[in-house]
């Protein structure tokens, strides 16, 4: 584990709780190429992935076989949490790299004992949990409800972290898949939150006028 490594570990909320030491000695490094799958139904690892460098889609694999973008993961970013402790046969999700990752990887075996060795550790995971479970439902909204100007505007709420403006992380087809709508609701639906006031978007900037 690189210096940089170790910074990056130490930028995250749930990691900077633990001895970095302890992470150094117990994560694996491993790296994925573009394009390559790194967690699947059938085939996954009951283990803590950190991304330090680079991104990954989420996908939900529909009953036809169809891919539907859920997430983007990026540095910093933490997956494998819901199937380290649910003894679930599947992942309930596929993960491919969108560009080329340098990943740390904690076995379960090393997370149970930072539980038991780190309270705050224990108490950031919980906490992050939540979170997740916060931002699927607001997912879940997105998917089920409304026209798609408002799925958009959830979607942009999401992305914005609290920012007025931030750039669109990847193309506008990948955003259209994402909301589960058209390309062109996609653009439809800028041009009615622009009329409406509420957002803007030139290029790949997005301006939240309202926010």
């Amino acid at each position: 584990m690189t210096a940089k490594d170790k910074k990056a570990f130490l930028k995250n909320e749930l990691f900077s709780k633990l001895d970095i030491d302890f992470i150094a000695e117990k994560a694996e490094i491993v790296s994925a190429e573009k394009g390559r799958t790194i967690m699947k139904q059938n085939s996954f690892s009951r283990c803590l992935t950190f991304i330090i460098k680079g991104s990954a889609f989420v996908y939900k694999i529909n009953l036809d076989g169809h891919r539907t973008i859920i997430n983007r993961l990026s540095e910093g970013d933490v997956f494998g949490m819901a199937t380290l402790f649910h003894e679930e046969s599947e992942f309930p999700s596929e993960i491919t790299a969108e560009s080329n990752l340098r990943l740390a990887v904690l076995p379960k075996e090393a997370v149970e004992e930072a539980f038991f060795s780190c309270p705050d550790f224990a108490k950031a995971y919980v906490t992050l949990l939540s979170e997740k479970i916060h931002f699927l439902n607001k997912k879940l909204s997105a998917f089920s409800e409304g026209e798609a100007s408002e799925k958009l505007l959830r979607w942009i709420i999401t992305a914005s972290n609290g920012e007025k403006e931030f750039y669109l992380p990847f193309s506008v087809s990948k955003l259209a898949e994402m909301l589960g709508i058209g390309r062109a609701s996609v653009y439809r639906a800028f041009d009615t939150l622009s009329e409406k006031g509420i957002a803007t978007r030139e290029g790949k900037k997005i301006v939240i006028l309202k926010p």
